[in-house]
């Protein structure tokens, strides 16, 4: 496989150099983002068990969150119609990862190719359950209002998610085809992510675009020559809009590791619009990179309604986490109600209530919580 993406990227690099010399203008950049600022009060308990008393850890908080990003963006058209193209993120706020995805693409009659570090192509063409609340959703949210102590049924004690992120942002290959009767298909390539805790689902932790997808070779446990494929479908159906979507991820190990096995991951994904509606789900299945029975299994579904400027919807996920060992099971379910109003172009005003229930066999045991939230998203 991997000598059959090199000679691709051979034949597409002639391809780009082999037409006359274009007189297109220079790239010129302009700007674009989102801004997300949310108020926030979070009620849980059972955080975790005070050693001087014996008694749970209950958590109470108000605070404010935000996320937000800047993006560079440029694009030309050749003279023999190419697309050229860069896109450069740059978080609103001071973080590890100041620049996120950045990339540059050549698009055009055959389709796409995408090279940099950027999500992969099973990620971006993912359907989920959709939400009502900018920002947040019961699938991978900017804002995750919980705690969930050693609880790793998520995104190591985060929110669950269906998406396919083991390699994040890592600098990758991506090929998308031209749709097709509402068919389009996705491949990516990644040579490596970190190793430990960064094989599992949703990256935990590594492959970030600050990786550069530059690690030390032949580490135990880290996985290299990873392939991703997506394929959705996008059409209108008469009065019904519909989007189906399926991912498969398959990397191979660096080193034979006792323990560790061949990253495996798989999703599957639906979104159906009538009059108004939007009803969608997902789920995916990760074996995380280690041998036995450690899978994550997660699933979701939700229902958005859109009226005027308003949209109002519910959503609930499921996500369970498996250990050999003897050190048990987790589960994390979490449910979502809310809704927006579109104060103008880019604007909106947004609310909503969010649970959460977290079930371990392991010393965190059970834990609930609630949190209201009310904040704007702006997109410019």
């Amino acid at each position: 496989m991997k000598k059959i993406l090199i000679g691709t990227t051979a034949l597409v690099a002639v391809g780009l150099v082999a037409g006359q010399a274009s007189a297109a203008e220079k790239i010129k950049l302009g700007l674009g983002g989102y801004y997300q600022s949310f108020f926030k009060i979070t009620d849980q308990d059972a955080t975790g068990v005070n050693p001087a008393t014996g008694q749970p850890i209950d958590y109470r908080t108000d605070d404010m969150v935000q996320e937000g990003e800047i993006h560079f963006l440029g694009e030309t058209v050749l003279d023999n119609g190419l697309k050229v193209g860069v896109q450069v993120q740059l978080e609103g706020y001071t973080t590890g990862d100041q620049i996120d995805e950045h990339y540059v693409y050549f698009d055009g009659s055959w389709g796409r190719v995408l090279l940099g570090a950027e999500n992969s192509a099973p990620y971006l063409m993912h359907y989920a359950a959709p939400s009502a609340i900018a920002g947040h959703g019961v699938s991978s949210p900017n804002f995750f209002n919980f705690t969930t102590g050693t609880n790793l049924a998520g995104r190591v004690g985060q929110a669950p998610s269906t998406l396919i992120n083991n390699t994040s942002d890592a600098n990758k290959l991506t090929y998308f085809t031209p749709r097709m009767a509402g068919f389009q298909l996705g491949l990516s390539y990644t040579p490596t992510v970190k190793a430990g805790v960064a094989v599992g689902q949703n990256g935990n932790g590594g492959g970030w675009s600050g990786s550069y997808g530059n690690t030390a070779d032949n580490q135990p446990g880290q996985q290299e020559q990873i392939v991703e494929v997506g394929l959705n479908y996008v059409n209108k159906l008469g009065p019904v809009d519909l989007a189906v979507s399926g991912g498969y991820l398959k990397g191979s190990q660096e080193v034979d590791t006792p323990g560790f096995d061949d990253l495996q991951v798989w999703s599957l994904g639906l979104n159906v619009g009538f009059s108004g509606f939007t009803f969608g789900g997902s789920y995916v299945n990760d074996n995380r990179g280690l041998d036995g029975n450690n899978d994550i299994k997660g699933w979701d579904v939700g229902l958005v309604y859109a009226f005027g400027p308003y949209k109002v919807g519910a959503a609930y996920a499921n996500s369970q986490r498996e250990f050999d060992g003897g050190r048990g099971d987790d589960e994390l379910k979490m449910y979502e109600i809310g809704g927006q109003y579109a104060m103008g172009p880019g604007i909106s005003l947004n609310a909503g209530v969010q649970f959460l229930d977290a079930d371990s066999d392991f010393a965190s045991g059970r834990q609930d919580g609630t949190s209201f939230l009310i904040g704007t998203a702006l997109s410019f």
